[in-house]
């Protein structure tokens, strides 16, 4: 079970830095193709920031979430 668990995690922190790191370099592939360095570039890490950061966000309600949970279930059995 604990491998299973890092394997969620490593999914869930690679998939936070694909959505950060690729729309920079997709705004640089089409900078380079349509001569507006740096416009789409500046786009790019501004949309895969907000993205990035919007993931990490669901990331860290539900690992607390779940975390509340196993800590609520603790407290019940230690107190039976």
């Amino acid at each position: 079970m604990p491998l299973a668990a890092a394997m969620r995690w490593v999914s869930q922190i690679t998939t936070i830095a694909l959505q950060m790191a690729l729309p920079p370099l997709g705004g640089a592939w089409l900078d380079s193709i349509y001569g507006t360095s740096p416009w789409l570039v500046c786009i790019g890490a501004l949309l895969g920031f907000a993205t990035g950061m919007l993931q990490l966000l669901k990331l860290a309600k539900t690992s607390s979430t779940r975390y509340n949970g196993q800590r609520d279930d603790h407290r019940e059995r230690v107190s039976d």
